[in-house]
């Protein structure tokens, strides 16, 4: 079973280091939420969940230089990736962009704030050559954007039910809600990557109930073709084994 572990709400970024290092044997890889600070350095923010005071963290975040953030438990993403130099593993980087909605008229300075954005996330992940990083965010934009900045990189979308216009990317991560046989079956039949993400035990429980409703034949060849992204890596392993 391929696993990868993302960071729950109770941990401090220090601990969702400290457990991926302990298990890095048995982890395909790590993703981590990755946004900008208002002066542009990357840094890893509690995984976001929609929730108004998730958002709101976000955003004062991205509206506050990093020297004057008091309030979050903030790891930058290159101290990150410095300590994580010499592992194969997967690194994804899940970016979560500043909002140019306000700009929505201004198509030409919307381009130049997302191409700021992938500038400044590129300072730091060029520093590591090395690593096995990917890429990915829920925006098409972003997307678009990253991929005409640097292509060498795994390039990836969060699939989204309110946004399905077709994007061509390397890999592509799955809600448990969105996740159909067909759909998953002709990824993997274009040679695409594919992987789910779940958040706590309900959405685990939607996938557990999925792959348990498909005839044994079909779920075993998605499952053993698809990673598993969990902030709780082990649940989601006794689920199945």
């Amino acid at each position: 079973m391929k696993l990868i572990v993302n960071r729950n709400l109770l941990q401090s970024g220090e601990e969702f280091l400290k457990q991926f290092m302990n298990n890095v044997n048995y982890l395909e890889g790590i993703l981590m939420e990755v946004t900008l600070t208002k002066d542009g350095i990357p840094v890893i923010i509690v995984p976001y969940d929609s929730t108004t005071l998730s958002a709101q963290a976000i955003k004062n975040i991205q509206t506050t230089n990093f020297n004057n953030i008091k309030d979050y438990d903030l790891i930058t993403l290159d101290n990150t990736l410095n300590s994580l130099r010499g592992l194969n593993n997967k690194i994804i980087i899940n970016f979560v962009p500043i909002s140019t909605t306000q700009y929505a008229q201004n198509i030409q300075l919307i381009n130049q704030i997302n191409q700021q954005q992938v500038n400044d996330l590129y300072k730091v992940i060029n520093k590591y050559p090395q690593l096995n990083i990917y890429l990915s965010s829920i925006s098409h934009t972003i997307i678009r954007q990253i991929k005409a900045t640097n292509p060498s990189n795994k390039i990836g979308v969060v699939l989204s039910p309110y946004e399905t216009n077709y994007i061509d990317v390397d890999f592509y991560i799955f809600s448990p809600e969105m996740l159909s046989y067909p759909i998953l079956k002709q990824q993997l039949e274009f040679n695409k990557e594919t992987m789910i993400s779940s958040r706590g035990c309900g959405e685990m429980m939607i996938i557990y109930n999925f792959f348990n409703s498909l005839p044994q034949n079909e779920a075993n060849e998605l499952f053993n073709s698809i990673s598993f992204i969990s902030d709780y890596p082990l649940i989601i392993y006794k689920l199945f084994n």
